[in-house]
């Protein structure tokens, strides 16, 4: 119940969906917080739910913000933070069984998300701060953050940072070069066998 409220002439929603602002028919402005949930992690950031397939992840030291969003409409279940940057969000549609794996830059503001499955027991590596490289079941997955699709995945079961190693166009480009999209991984097939892709 919205009391002194006789007629509601304008409605606006905030761009992520956090706020409503209503006006009525006398000149009031009331603004209404239109979030489902809201939770501080580590005490350093929190975490506005606007919809289950929406959340604004908020530093609360800075200010700054990002926008995780799955783009299929998954509920996110979890969300984790990395080396205070980088954000890791399992997602799921329980109607279709779908799940995805959203992947965010705090400092670049890049996201991704691609289809996953078996989500729980991955290791995250974030040597590159151009990508992600995930470990599960034995296969290497590399993901741009940016991107929502993998570059590709490899087997392997050495996933120290010192024994694999991804470049991803790190090539100046100036109006002179030519230079198209540079995107490689080494890593070890086994203990003395590198492999370039």
């Amino acid at each position: 119940v919205i009391y002194n409220l006789y007629s509601v002439t304008s409605l606006a929603w905030k761009g992520d969906g956090a706020c409503l602002a209503v006006g009525s028919l006398f000149g009031s402005l009331d603004l209404f917080d239109a979030c489902v949930r809201r939770y501080r992690y580590k005490g350093k950031f929190e975490f506005t739910y606007s919809s289950l397939s929406q959340v604004i992840v908020k530093r609360l030291e800075t200010g700054t913000r990002i926008v995780l969003r799955s783009l299929y409409g998954c509920e996110i279940v979890k969300i984790n933070i990395f080396q205070d940057r980088y954000v890791v969000a399992n997602t799921l549609d329980h109607a279709s069984s779908t799940e995805t794996l959203l992947l965010g830059d705090l400092a670049t503001y890049k996201l991704s998300e691609i289809s996953w499955s078996n989500g729980g027991n991955e290791k995250f590596v974030f040597d590159n701060p151009v990508c992600c490289i995930i470990y599960h079941a034995g296969e290497l997955t590399l993901v741009e953050y940016g991107s929502n699709e993998s570059l590709g995945a490899v087997r392997t079961d050495h996933i120290s940072g010192h024994l694999l190693s991804a470049r991803i166009n790190e090539r100046p480009t100036g109006a002179s070069s030519r230079c198209c999209e540079s995107k490689k991984i080494a890593y070890l097939l086994d203990a003395q066998t590198i492999n370039i892709k």
